[in-house]
Formats: C-alpha cells, structure tokens, sequence
C-alpha cells in the first residue's frame, strides 16, 4: 500500500486531529462514566448488605426481648398454670408479628430423683401418654412441659429432654450460666416431620429461669446452677425466619446465605437463597460481602452476593449512550472538518462563492438599515410629539398667570399615549429578542377564555370609538382552558389592534368557541385586506403588507404573536382578500402546551396596561 501523499496530508490535518481528539475524549469520558457506574452499584449492594444486617439484628433483638418478657411471667409466680401460659402466649400473636417462631414453650429443670414424679404429675393434667424422653440415666434432665400454640407439630416436643442433646444442651448450660438468652447451634427441630418436601434447619433460644425473688437473679455461677428453675425458649426455623426479611433486592436481585459459626463453611449453612447454583457473576465483579453478626451469644457470618439480575439492573445504559454519543460527535466533528477544509479548497479556486456571500452580506447590511430607519422613524414620531406637548406646557407654566386646566390635561393626556406608544414599541423590541433566544417563559394557570377576551376588549374601546369601530365579542359558551393569561392578552392586543388599525372604521368581530380538546378565537375586520401572495410572509419579522408609509408599525406584531401562540402549542391562520377584511384564527390546545405540562418560569412579568 502506498503511502498518503504529503500534500493530501498536509490538507486533511484538521480532519485527523479532530478525529484522534474525538477519539480520546470518548475513551476518557467512558472510563470516568464505568468508574461512576461501578462505584454507584457497589453503594447500592452495599445500603442492601446495611440494610439486611440491620433488619436481621433487630428481628433477633426483639424475639429477645420478647423471651425475657415471658421470663419475667414465670419469675413473678411461684407455678405458672398451663391456661395462663396458653393466655399470654395467645395475646402475642406468635405467627403474625413473630415469623420463624415455631412456638414457644418452657423447658423444666430435673434431678433424677424428680422424673417420675413429674411425669405423674402431668399426666394427670390431662397428657395420659406423657413421660421424658430420651429414656436413660444422666445427671440432670430437662422436659418441655409448656409449648405454645400446641398444634401437631409442637405436641410431638412435648416431654423432650433438650438437655440430652449436645448442641443444645451447650446453649442451655450458657444460658443458665450467664443468665442471659442464648442461642444454640444448627439444629434439626423435632418438630420438623420425616415426610417434611423441605426441611428447614433450625435453631433455639433459651432464657433462664431461676428460683428466688421475682426480678432477680443469682450472682454468682454456683447460685445460678444450684437455683435453674428451667428455661423459657423458643423453636426457630431459619427459612420461615428469613424470608420474612424485607430490604432491597431481597431474593429478587441479592441473594443471602446465613451461616451458623464464625466460617461460611458448607456444613454450618442455615439458611440459603441461591437457586442456581453459585453467583459467578457476582463474585466476578466483587459483589459479595461476608458480615459477622452475633445472635444470643452466638456467632453467625451473612453472606451476601448479588444476582445476575442486580448486575443488569444497577448497570445503566449510560456508558453505552457516552461511547454511542462520543463517536457520533466524533464522526460530526470530523465531517464538520471536512467540509470546512472542502470549503476551503473551493474557495481556493473559485471566488464565486466569496461573491455571492458577500452578496447576501449587502443584503443583509441593507435590510438591517431599512428596518433601523423604519424604528428610527416609528420610534421618533412620539418622542417629537411629546417634545411638542412638553414644550407647550412649559411655556404655559412661564407665562405667569391662570392655568388652562383643559389645556394642561390634553397635554397630559397626549403625553402619556406617546409614552404608551413608545413603550409598546420598545416592548416588541425586547420580546422579539427574548423569542429568538429562546427565553420567552410562561406561566400557565386555569382561565376562561372567553371572560380574558372580554376584559381585553374593554381595554380597546376608547380606541374603537376614535376610530369610529364597532367593536365586539361573541362567545356564548365558556372555553376553559390552561394558558398564560400574560401572553394570551398580548396575541388578543396585537389582532385586535391591527384590526382596527387595518380595519378603516368598519365593524370589527372577536368570537370565541370551544372544539374538543381546542379552543378557537376569531378576529376578523371589514378592512384593506391582504394580497395571497402576502398572506405566507406576514407573520414573519420584520414583514409587512403594506407600505410604512401611510400605516407606522415595526412590522413585528404578527410575528411576536405567532410565537406565542405557538410557544401556547396553538397555531395561528389568515383568511383574506384585498378589500373584503381579514379573519385571524387562532387554535389552542384547553390543556396548554404539552399536554398540560407546566412551564419552568422565573418571576413573570407584570401586564403591561395603558397609564390611563
């Protein structure tokens, strides 16, 4: 392959660099954009970990707090009656506010010596089958006397010897030891059947209950085991317990393990909501977190490891919109580039081109004087005027005797339609300003178009009758809607003053009437008229139909109406013929721009009303 020629190179270097420069702007805007991506989605698996270690601790402390409550019923009697254990354990609505709770009941300490009298001393309660198991000699025994609410599965519980069993007779001895609640290790509840299609691993709690005055509890280790009583407890089935956790992304996008130990090894796994094998995914992107907790003096490691599903969620379309949108204004730049080095390639050899611009510069330079003599002219014609009445009134002030009151108030009067007349000019001014920089804002609110246009008309009934104009309304119906009252009174002042402006002293019509979802207003006058030809151009600026010289005007007003009328999400049209009249109408949607959608504003402007 052959290489560019250097003068190819040297004429595309702008086209090059800009794409190297395109190039190397995306690369970094895309590496900042996946950094912020990651980051945002590790505080999100990171609030969801806060938040399922949070939620988990504060269920346990509450079951807790709810054993050292039923403790506390068994402390403050000497015998506790079987209907009064079912009573209280009643009134706490286990299943509803306590998930995972298999029941609760209350385990009692025995000698030897004491098992056949306990036994016989239950069955007796109405339990005939009732009697300790495991069966065998052992130093000490414990028997679940009291286990609430007693359905088919705690029934089988009753009389066991929680005691004979290594695990949980650890988490007894340090109950009973410590005098505070002590969780046991993974367990196989006895309440869990064989047939059982899933088989939840459990654990219990256990709260010691001590002989003695109510409320207190031995000081040392040797009066704690000399005076056991028993213990009140809880049966726990882990998955009943941990599904009812709620905290984001929960067996949606973030799956959770509990471990019973310090290891999150496979043979201490209490708990698991993984479904499909291992989270590959999370794993590969860090997304796992392993958190200690203790439980009743018991040490559980949570783990927490994100789905597939949460990698997907919590990864925005954003890196690809900013490589998509890089490489698009790359590509822009470099055509852009390229076509200013064409265009300089061209100029090079032509000058046609440089004459036709410099052309439609000319022309431009000479309409932008036309229109600066037009407001010059329109701008000076009611500053001389007030100078006049100015200097009248001066001289009539130095002259020393009487005022004319009458004279003195025409040319106030005088003064202050040209002061209106300039205002209005310099107003057109600065709208037409605001449109084309687009900061022409509104401020919607509920109006009735009809009462808007009435009271707009008054305003123009002075000047109707100065020019001998019958001026009026027809709406028969009200037409609400959401507008800018602001603006719609600015569209209804610039039609209905060109009206009768245009309209040489002929009748002029404003009708109002409601279609649907759109409201229609009408002005039509009895006037000049407008050629087809000048029917398209009028509402453009700086346009006009007829010569400045025998009507004033900036050639603005349907212009700056246009606009707001559009900018309401309306649209605006002309009917006429050269000396049968005009007829603008004006379509706006009743629930404004947008589909009703407000309008960011600052502070609005105040109407502009006439001093008089």
């Amino acid at each position: 392959m052959s290489p560019l020629p250097s003068s190819h190179l040297r004429r595309h270097t702008s086209v090059y660099g800009a794409l190297l420069v395109g190039l190397a702007v995306t690369g970094v805007a895309a590496f900042f954009v996946q950094r912020d991506i990651d980051e945002r989605r590790d505080r999100r698996f990171d609030d969801a970990v806060h938040e399922g270690v949070l939620g988990l601790q504060q269920r346990m402390d509450t079951y807790q707090a709810m054993l050292l409550g039923t403790r506390g019923l068994f402390s403050s009697s000497q015998q506790v009656e079987r209907g009064e254990f079912h009573a209280y354990v009643q009134s706490l609505e286990l299943r509803r506010r306590y998930p995972g709770l298999q029941g609760l009941g209350f385990s009692l300490w025995l000698k030897p010596g004491e098992v056949k009298a306990h036994e016989a001393s239950v069955r007796r309660e109405g339990f005939p089958d009732y009697h300790v198991w495991p069966e065998g000699p052992r130093s000490a025994y414990t028997a679940i006397v009291f286990l609430e609410p007693l359905d088919a599965r705690n029934r089988r519980a009753i009389g066991f010897d929680m005691y004979s069993n290594p695990t949980r007779r650890e988490a007894m001895r340090r109950a009973m030891e410590t005098g505070l609640p002590a969780a046991s290790g993974k367990v196989r509840l006895v309440q869990e059947f064989e047939g059982d299609t899933r088989p939840q691993a459990g654990f219990l709690i256990y709260v010691p209950v001590y002989d003695g005055p109510a409320g207190t509890q031995p000081a040392t280790l040797e009066l704690r085991r000399a005076h056991i009583r028993g213990f009140v407890y809880a049966p726990i089935r882990m998955g009943d317990l941990v599904e009812g956790l709620r905290f984001p992304g929960f067996q949606d996008t973030v799956d959770l393990e509990v471990h019973d130990g310090e290891d999150s090894v496979p043979g201490s796994l209490l708990f698991s909501s993984v479904q499909d094998g291992p989270w590959q995914e999370g794993l590969r992107l860090g997304l796992r977190r392993e958190v200690p907790i203790t439980v009743a003096g018991r040490p559980w490691t949570l783990v927490f490891t994100a789905r597939e599903s949460f990698i997907e969620k919590n990864n925005p379309s954003q890196l690809l919109t900013v490589v998509v949108s890089g490489l698009l204004v790359t590509l822009l730049l470099v055509l852009m580039t390229r076509a200013q080095v064409r265009a300089r390639t061209v100029a090079e050899v032509s000058s046609v081109e440089q004459q036709r611009l410099a052309s439609e510069a000319r022309m431009a330079v000479r309409i932008r004087d036309e229109f600066l003599g037009v407001a010059a002219h329109e701008l000076r014609t009611p500053l001389t005027s007030l100078k006049l009445q100015l200097q009248l009134m001066y001289r009539q002030l130095r002259q020393g005797g009487p005022l004319d009151a009458e004279r003195v108030e025409h040319g106030v009067a005088s003064c202050e339609r040209q002061t209106t007349r300039l205002s209005q000019l310099v107003d057109s001014l600065l709208d037409v300003s605001r449109l084309m920089h687009g900061r022409m804002e509104l401020r919607l609110e509920p109006l009735e178009l009809g009462e808007v246009t009435r009271d707009l008309v008054r305003r123009f009934e002075t000047d109707a009758q100065s020019v001998g104009s019958r001026l009026t309304v027809d709406a028969p119906e009200p037409v609400p809607g959401r507008w800018d009252r602001l603006r719609l009174e600015q569209v209804l002042t610039n039609l209905v003053s060109n009206a009768l402006k245009y309209g040489q002293g002929a009748p002029v019509d404003v009708r109002v009437r409601g279609d649907g979802d759109a409201a229609l207003l009408e002005v039509q006058d009895r006037g000049i008229g407008i050629a087809p030809e000048d029917a398209g151009r009028i509402f453009d600026r700086f346009e006009r139909a007829v010569s400045s010289q025998h009507y004033g005007g900036l050639g603005l007003g349907l212009f700056i109406t246009r606009q707001l009328v559009e900018a309401l999400g309306g649209h605006i049209s002309v009917e006429s013929a050269p000396g049968q009249g005009s007829t603008f109408t004006v379509r706006l949607p009743v629930m404004g721009p947008g589909n009703g959608a407000d309008a960011t504003v600052d502070v609005p402007e105040e109407p502009r009303t006439p001093l008089h």
